[in-house]
């Protein structure tokens, strides 16, 4: 008896074979298409930045006023634009609407964002792009030696900070937290003794410090890092993508930690690709 026939399998074979030939095409439309997350700013010529208050420091002395500016990411935002063929615009944002803002279209990109699981659970983050410590600024007279010190006292912490990681932020349990929307009301409430600490990035601590000459205020210990990173709306890998190239070549070339020394008086910690 005649075996059973190898047609329907060689035509198996070859419909395997000439399948990807057959979706090329269609690939190379979706490739071409991509989200038009970076067509959509690159077809206004413009780069929208939405800059929160995390690294934001004081643009002025004690008494002269309370702007608060970020001239590291004000700075990271117009290179990024730049090495894409755009130009940055930048909306200085103040408390926790950074992040609704990228969420709601309002901008592109937002930056700084902690890099945290509850940040990643509501956008896509970029690799990270600033490394700070987190240090406890206080007047108390005498040593604070570390987290244990911190029993019973009285420590602020930013909203925008608390919206990132918790409420507590990695600050001791037996520690009393104070939330305070930005950094004017943490340094009014430092200076009338509202909170008898605070957590802050060493360059917001370092300005408050500057600004109050004689008020004992002092970073005492470090109590952790703070991570930072560019955010985007989940959906925006063309963006995203894009945003991560950039960085990659300027942490490649020197260009993001020349910029960070510049900035911040600070060197850029070294810093992993996610």
């Amino acid at each position: 008896m005649p075996g059973p026939s190898s047609r329907p399998l060689r035509r198996r074979v070859l419909f395997q074979l000439a399948l990807p030939a057959l979706l090329l095409p269609f690939r190379a439309h979706a490739q071409a298409d991509g989200d038009g997350s970076l067509a959509r700013p690159r077809s206004r010529g413009r780069l929208i930045v939405a800059i929160g208050p995390a690294m934001a420091l004081p643009a002025e002395p004690r008494g002269a006023g309370y702007r608060l500016h970020d001239p590291f990411n004000t700075a990271a935002a117009a290179m990024i634009a730049e090495e894409l063929g755009m130009v940055a615009e930048v909306i200085a944002l103040t408390g926790t609407g950074m992040l609704p803002a990228r969420l709601s279209g309002q901008a592109d990109i937002a930056l700084p964002a902690l890099l945290t699981r509850r940040t990643a659970s509501r956008v896509m983050l970029s690799h990270p792009h600033a490394i700070l410590d987190a240090v406890i600024l206080s007047a108390l007279p005498g040593r604070l030696r570390g987290p244990d010190a911190l029993a019973g006292l009285r420590v602020g912490l930013l909203e925008s900070h608390a919206y990132a990681f918790g409420r507590d932020a990695g600050l001791p349990g037996h520690a009393l937290v104070s939330l305070l929307p930005d950094l004017p009301a943490m340094e009014e409430a430092l200076l009338a003794w509202q909170v008898e600490a605070a957590l802050l990035p060493a360059p917001q601590a370092r300005a408050l410090v500057a600004r109050n000459p004689g008020s004992g205020l002092a970073a005492r210990f470090a109590l952790r890092p703070f991570t930072y990173a560019a955010a985007v709306r989940f959906g925006d890998h063309d963006l995203l993508r894009a945003v991560n190239a950039c960085l990659a070549d300027a942490l490649h070339d020197g260009r993001l930690a020349a910029l960070f020394r510049r900035e911040t008086g600070l060197v850029l910690p070294p810093l992993a690709p996610l």
